[in-house]
């Protein structure tokens, strides 16, 4: 029988000065700092160890904050004034300044960029029935390289590229059509329910939109994940809802969007659990141990944490949070009665004094994978860290008694057998399946069609009929 989930309490706490919003926690690519966002103009520099506040970052933006993104050794944030900055986190001041405009000022929502491509790219809120990806060269800030305007028909609420991995194909090969495979997918979403992937470095956008699904929901967030060295999409709701898709070739040779699962809010919120009947990290007294909770029922979802840990059949780890400040991490199990159910794998909560943990709803949450920690921030104002390794046990990313359905092989290898009861990381992943995206590759002939490994953009589907599914699924209800 599986170990119960541990409880563990936050390592470090720290309030803000002025005790503003976090809605979103950003490492620094240079220094040992974390940037906070907040509902303002602002962003707050904090120690990665002490999480005190070290400095704010002042006068790039007039407006809110909306998004604030590391690359290589480069800081940059957008904001709802129409303006992206990269920031001199040496002098604190903004150094480039990129201004939205079409006709005239857009507010930016989304923000991805490539500083090895000199490539920036900012999604924008609705405005004049068209909502707009816009592309920039970093040397060339003042004018744009080109704007897709029809991928999406609302506020576009994420952007990022995917980074080349063993089920991305470089662009070496070409279709049997001729056109070259991208190097690279830009990953859209938007609150019209629509994920998109693209090709970032393609002028004409009827050319440049890949593939799409129209969830028929308004996606706040989305992300991508490797799982068994093939990558899948992860999108989170308004509503708290999560889907995933995996990212592979259709029969016709095309890359597509496909085999979705839906998990429903039922899955995180307003669920009940039970923290189990074991002792804190830290020594409790007496009056601290009467006030032990011993019940706790989620509220809202935090967010999807494939860093975590990814269940065998592609669920990764979710945040779920109570409106006192208390978090249950859940991992992905498979039951006889759905696929989409979530169970207990750690709880994290406020107290034992009153300095530890948060008392508020939590808005941000980042993993720091290199020193398994977790750093979250609530409305409070407060910034807590939480140490992984001090857990008492392994976090628990799936549970092999409940996953195993019976018909796998007794005489699987060990790897296999201890794979729901560690972390599974991105980069273990990737380098762990090489080898067997190889073998599958060898396979292929044998099999016939097959969803496979990424291998290029389009192959096999003209331009009109890519046209049309995208208009299809684009106005589809939500």
């Amino acid at each position: 029988m599986p170990a119960p989930p541990s409880i563990s309490y936050a390592t470090i706490s720290s309030p803000l000065p002025a005790k503003p919003y976090i809605l979103s926690i950003t490492p620094s690519p240079t220094k040992p700092h974390l940037i906070l966002r907040h509902p303002g103009p602002d962003l707050t520099i904090i120690d990665n160890q002490t999480l005190q506040s070290v400095e704010r970052l002042t006068g790039g933006h007039q407006g809110n904050v909306t998004s604030v993104i590391a690359d290589q050794d480069a800081l940059w944030s957008s904001a709802k004034d129409g303006s992206i900055v990269r920031w001199d986190e040496r002098s604190k001041r903004a150094g480039t300044i990129i201004q939205a405009a079409v006709r005239k000022a857009v507010p930016v929502t989304a923000l991805a960029i490539s500083e090895r491509d000199h490539l920036v790219i900012g999604g924008t809120e609705l405005l004049s029935s068209e909502a707009h990806i816009i592309y920039w060269d970093d040397r060339h800030p003042s004018k744009p390289l080109y704007l897709h305007s029809s991928t999406h028909s609302d506020d576009i609420t994420h952007l990022s590229l995917l980074p080349p991995t063993p089920s991305f194909a470089r662009p070496s090969p070409s279709s049997s059509s001729g056109v070259p495979f991208p190097d690279k997918l830009l990953l859209s979403a938007s609150t019209d329910g629509l994920i998109a992937l693209s090709n970032p470095k393609d002028l004409d956008e009827d050319e440049a939109v890949i593939a799409t699904e129209n969830w028929n929901q308004s996606i706040a967030d989305s992300k991508a994940y490797l799982h068994k060295g093939k990558m899948k999409v992860c999108a989170r709701s308004d509503m708290d809802l999560v889907s995933t898709w995996d990212i592979g070739l259709g029969a016709e040779g095309e890359l597509e969007l496909h085999s979705q699962v839906e998990y429903p809010s039922s899955s995180f919120r307003f669920k009940s659990f039970k923290p189990p009947p074991q002792g804190p990290t830290v020594t409790q007294t007496a009056s601290e141990e009467m006030e032990s909770k011993l019940q706790l029922k989620s509220d809202y979802l935090i967010d999807v944490v494939p860093s975590l840990g990814i269940s065998k059949a592609g669920g990764a780890i979710t945040a779920v949070g109570t409106n006192d400040g208390d978090i249950i991490l859940q991992h992905h199990v498979l039951s006889t009665s759905t696929a989409t159910d979530y169970a207990p794998s750690a709880y994290f909560l406020s107290g034992p004094s009153k300095a530890r943990g948060h008392k508020d709803v939590i808005r941000a949450l980042y993993h720091d994978l290199n020193s398994e920690a977790i750093y979250t921030g609530s409305e409070d104002g407060v910034v807590s860290g939480w140490n992984l390794a001090s857990l008492p046990d392994k976090l628990i990313v799936g549970d092999d008694e409940i996953d195993m359905s019976g018909d796998e092989d007794e005489d699987m290898d060990q790897d296999d057998q201890s794979e729901e009861s560690e972390i599974v990381t991105e980069e273990e992943e990737e380098e762990s399946d090489k080898s067997d995206d190889e073998m599958n590759n060898l396979n292929d002939e044998d099999e016939g069609p097959r969803y496979g490994p990424i291998l290029g953009a389009g192959a096999g589907r003209t331009q009109e009929s890519r046209k049309e599914k995208r208009k299809g699924n684009r106005f589809g209800p939500y």
